[in-house]
C-alpha cells in the first residue's frame, strides 16, 4: 500500500499490515487531518447540557467546521428525537419539583403517624400520666408550621438549575437555538439519503446476515420491532464508509458518538468505552484505507482542548462527561424498569457486572450523593465509584464505594482493600455494596473506621425505595 490514502492493495500486504486494526493501537485523533463525523446522539446531547457548556461545544464544532460531516441517517435521527429529549429533560425537572414540593407534607404525615403510634403505645402500657401531643407541638398543625418554608431553598436551587438549561419544548418548535447554530455550522456538510432500493438492500444485509453473526455495528439493536430502526446503526456505518471512500484525502475518520454499546466499542469492566471495535477499524481500513477513531462527546472536547489550548475548559469536559454518565444511568434504569424480567430472571446476580455498577451509581445519586462517578482506574480489589457525601460537615466529603457482585460472603480482604484506597485518596468514608452477606471478619474490620456495609437484602430494599425497581437475589432467597 502506498503512503496516499485509498483502498489498500491487500495482495501486497503481510499478516501484520493487512490486519493492522487488530494489532495496532487506536490512532490518535488529529484534528488537523481527520474527518469529524457527528452521530445523532452527539448532537442531541447539546440539549442536555447547560447553556455555558453548550456554547463551548458549538464553538469547538465551529473551529473544525471545514472537516465536519453529518451522515443523513444521523441528521434524520436528530430531528426524530430532539423534541423527545427536551421533553424528557423537562419531565425530570417537573418530577424533582413535585418530589421537593410534597416532601414537607410527607414528613408531616410520617411524623404524625409516629406520634399516634406513641399515643397507642402509652394506652397499651396503661400510662396514667397526662401527655398531650399538642402541648408539645406534635399535633399536625404545629408540625406543619415548623416545616413551612423548609424546602424553599431547595426549590430555589432547582429553579436556578432549570434556568441554566434554557431550552423548553416550545423553543424547539419555534426558535430552537441549538438548531439555528447547527444549521450554520453544518451547512454543506450533510450526507445524502440512500434511495429506497439501496436502503432496502442495506437493511436486508443487516437483518439477514450481519446481525445473526454479531458483526458490528448495530446487532445490539436487533430486537427492535422495526427492521429499519433495528438497522439504523448499520445504515449510519455504511454512510460513513461511503463518505470515507469518496474522499480518500482523509487518512483518519473521527466518529463522535455517545452510543457506547459493545457493538461499537471495546468496553472496560465498568462498561466505559475504551476504543473502537477492531472489526470496525479493520472494515474501515479494508474499504477505504483510512483509520477509524471513536470518541464520545466529552472525549472529543478533551482532544479539542489539547489541540486548541483555551478553547474548552476542564470544567466543561467534566460536566459533559458527568451528563453522559447520567444519561447512560437513566437509560439503564429505564431499561430495567421496562424490560421483560425473563431477561435477567429478576436476579441481581444475573445482571452483567457493568450494568450492576451503573445501577449502584443510580442508587447513590437517588440517595443524594453528589459528584458520583466511576473511577476509571479502579481495578479489583479496590473501589470502583467515587462520590461526595451529601451531609459532610468537615474535610472534603469524599466517599469511596466498593461493589461486590457475587454470591459468596464478603470477607475482610475487601474491607482492607477499601481502607487502603481511602488512605490513598484521602477519603473520609467508604461504602461496600454487596449482593451477598458480610462475614464476621468483614464486620470486625470496619470497627473504628467510617465504612458502611450494605448487604444484599438491604440493597434490594433500597433499590425498591429509591429507584422503584424490584429485584431478588436467588442465593439469599435460598437461605431463608
Amino acid at each position: 500500500m502506498s503512503d496516499s490514502v485509498g483502498i489498500p492493495d491487500l495482495d501486497n500486504l503481510g499478516l501484520h499490515q493487512a490486519f493492522r486494526a487488530w494489532v495496532g493501537p487506536d490512532p490518535a485523533a488529529s484534528f488537523l487531518d481527520g474527518l469529524v463525523v457527528l452521530d445523532a446522539n452527539t448532537l442531541l446531547h447539546l440539549y442536555r447540557v447547560t447553556r455555558a457548556a453548550r456554547e463551548q461545544v458549538l464553538s469547538t464544532l465551529a473551529r473544525v467546521e471545514e472537516r465536519l460531516w453529518v451522515p443523513h441517517q444521523a441528521a434524520a435521527e436528530f430531528h426524530r428525537h430532539r423534541l423527545e429529549v427536551v421533553n424528557g429533560k423537562m419531565a425530570r425537572f417537573k418530577e424533582m419539583r413535585s418530589t421537593l414540593s410534597v416532601a414537607s407534607a410527607d414528613a408531616v404525615s410520617n411524623l404524625r403517624k409516629s406520634v399516634i403510634r406513641l399515643v397507642e403505645f402509652r394506652q397499651y402500657n396503661m400510662a396514667d400520666r397526662d401527655w398531650d401531643p399538642q402541648e408539645h407541638g406534635l399535633d399536625e398543625k404545629s408540625i406543619q408550621k415548623r416545616l413551612d418554608g423548609l424546602m424553599d431553598s431547595a426549590l430555589a436551587e432547582l429553579k436556578a438549575l432549570q434556568d441554566e438549561h434554557d431550552i423548553r419544548p416550545g423553543d424547539v418548535a419555534i426558535e430552537d437555538p441549538v438548531l439555528q447554530r447547527l444549521d450554520v455550522i453544518t451547512r454543506g456538510k450533510l450526507g445524502r439519503p440512500y434511495s429506497q432500493r439501496h436502503l432496502m438492500k442495506i437493511v436486508g444485509e443487516a437483518i439477514e446476515f450481519r446481525f445473526p453473526n454479531e458483526i458490528p455495528p448495530g446487532y445490539k439493536d436487533a430486537e427492535k420491532q422495526s427492521p429499519y430502526r433495528a438497522a439504523g446503526d448499520y445504515v449510519l456505518w455504511r454512510q460513513v464508509l461511503d463518505r470515507a471512500s469518496e474522499e480518500p484525502r482523509h487518512g483518519l475518520i473521527v466518529l463522535v458518538t455517545n452510543d457506547v454499546k459493545s457493538d461499537w466499542w471495546i468496553l472496560d469492566k465498568n462498561g466505559e468505552p475504551v476504543e473502537a471495535r477492531p472489526e470496525l477499524r479493520q472494515e474501515m481500513f479494508e474499504c477505504t484505507g483510512a483509520q477509524l477513531r471513536l470518541l464520545t462527546l466529552s472525549g472529543f472536547l478533551k482532544a479539542a482542548a489539547d489541540q486548541f489550548p483555551g478553547s474548552v475548559s476542564d470544567e466543561t469536559v467534566r460536566s459533559v462527561r458527568r451528563s453522559e454518565t447520567m444519561t447512560r444511568i437513566a437509560e439503564t434504569v429505564s431499561v430495567l424498569r421496562a424490560t421483560d424480567r425473563d431477561l435477567f430472571d429478576s436476579d441481581l446476580l444475573s445482571l452483567p457486572p457493568f450494568m450492576f455498577e451503573q445501577l449502584v451509581l443510580a442508587l447513590l445519586i437517588a440517595m443524594g450523593y453528589q459528584d458520583v462517578d466511576s473511577i476509571a482506574d479502579g481495578l479489583a480489589p479496590g473501589p470502583s465509584i467515587r462520590a461526595t457525601h451529601p451531609h459532610s460537615t468537615s474535610g472534603n466529603g469524599t466517599i469511596l464505594v466498593k461493589v461486590e457482585h457475587y454470591s459468596e460472603p464478603v470477607g475482610g480482604k475487601a474491607i482492607r482493600a477499601l481502607k487502603d484506597a481511602m488512605l490513598e485518596h484521602a477519603a473520609e468514608s467508604g461504602i461496600v455494596v454487596a449482593t451477598s452477606e458480610f462475614s464476621q471478619a468483614a464486620q470486625e474490620a470496619i470497627i473504628d473506621c467510617d465504612i458502611q456495609l450494605i448487604d444484599g437484602r438491604r440493597l434490594i430494599r433500597m433499590l425498591h425505595e429509591f429507584l422503584d425497581i424490584v429485584f431478588t437475589i436467588s442465593t439469599l432467597d435460598d437461605e431463608k
